[in-house]
């Protein structure tokens, strides 16, 4: 009987150190997280969850792997967590499953989670505006109707949380209902935000009201902040002055949208040059010459697209075009120092031409059609 009472004292005393190592263990991690260093941290939660899979160490490891922007892994590991229901989670830990899925873009999941988390804090209003801005303007659901249920039921008791506001007037705007996005926007204004989209906000509002002086007033200050440069800010702020019957300054914002409306020509010229490239590679040189010469119309300086629709008009049996293209080339190659690939362009261009040609520096420009 002594012995089996010294055994089972034994074990509890071996029991009773496991866990003073395992708590001195999960402190280290807690030292750690205290100066943000969640590399260590991760070492001690994980070295304690060996011994102790509790929902607490749990929770640690996750929050850990948060802030390391690891948010699939957080997320798994509190969904294991949660499968035994939603009532043993803390609202910290419902708040950083909805935040995972939100940096994870995983709007089905965040929708769950914010659901949740309203039940439990319907006055979080962050989680309230986040959820409203996913109706607002994720285009695959697009409820602009549950937007403002959701903000409207918010602001029954905090009107001024700014974030709130913003989506409640944005869905009062999608939804049509100008009067009140007015309202809404105007409110912000007194509240201090004077962002540009709520500027511009505002003023698309009171152009849809057909309310001209109020839209051109607020355009114009969302043109500004925007130091000129929203399309979409200036064409409708060129249209509303037009309609005003200031027609020269319309015309000239009108004209400056069209202008940030055009794609950078240079970044087109290499979009187009190696569309070029991939048709060429696929047999389909018909659409390879149509890319390249679209991409000459961005840049005709381009020697070596100018050789290779010369090279395409070949293989297509165009030989007229072929011996156009190969004298551009090699009339541009002749201003050009020569090397070793240049010189075996050359070389196959005169070959295709039949003659070498002297140019007297001169270009020949490419063929009109």
């Amino acid at each position: 009987m002594k012995i089996i009472s010294l055994i089972l004292l034994l074990m509890a005393l071996t029991a009773a150190s496991a866990r003073a190592d395992n708590n001195a263990t999960e402190a280290l991690g807690d030292s750690c997280m205290k100066i943000n260093d969640t590399f260590n941290a991760m070492r001690y939660y994980g070295e304690a969850l060996q011994t102790d899979s509790s929902d607490a160490i749990k929770e640690k490891m996750a929050h850990c792997l948060f802030m390391r922007g690891e948010y699939r892994k957080c997320a798994a590991m509190l969904e294991t967590t949660a499968r035994k229901g939603t009532d043993s989670l803390t609202a910290e830990t419902m708040r950083r499953l909805f935040d995972c899925y939100r940096y994870m873009d995983n709007t089905a999941k965040q929708i769950e989670w914010g659901n949740r988390l309203l039940n439990r804090c319907p006055m979080d209003g962050i989680v309230t505006a986040y959820m409203a801005h996913i109706y607002n303007s994720d285009d695959n659901i697009s409820s602009p109707q549950k937007a403002y249920d959701i903000t409207a039921r918010y602001m029954q008791t905090d009107s001024a949380c700014l974030p709130v506001l913003r989506e409640y007037a944005d869905a009062n705007f999608l939804m049509r209902d100008y009067g009140k996005a007015i309202n809404a926007y105007n409110r912000l204004l007194e509240l201090g935000d004077s962002t540009y989209n709520t500027v511009y906000s505002l003023g698309m509002a009171y152009m849809q009201t057909g309310k001209n002086p109020m839209a051109r007033r607020w355009l114009t200050k969302a043109a500004e902040k925007s130091k000129m440069q929203n399309a979409g800010c200036l064409y409708r702020l060129g249209i509303v002055c037009v309609d005003m019957d200031s027609v020269a300054e319309g015309i000239d914002y009108l004209e400056k949208s069209i202008e940030l409306m055009q794609p950078d020509h240079t970044v087109l010229f290499v979009v187009k040059r190696a569309l070029g490239e991939g048709y060429y590679k696929q047999g389909k040189y018909w659409s390879a010459i149509y890319a390249w010469r679209e991409a000459l119309k961005l840049n005709r300086n381009s020697m070596a697209t100018i050789f290779n629709t010369a090279q395409a008009y070949g293989l297509m049996g165009k030989h007229d075009m072929e011996k156009a293209y190969y004298r551009t080339s090699l009339s541009m190659a002749a201003l050009v120092k020569p090397n070793k690939e240049l010189n075996q362009m050359v070389e196959q261009a005169e070959t295709a031409v039949g003659m070498k040609e002297n140019f007297n520096g001169n270009i020949i420009s490419l063929p009109a059609n």
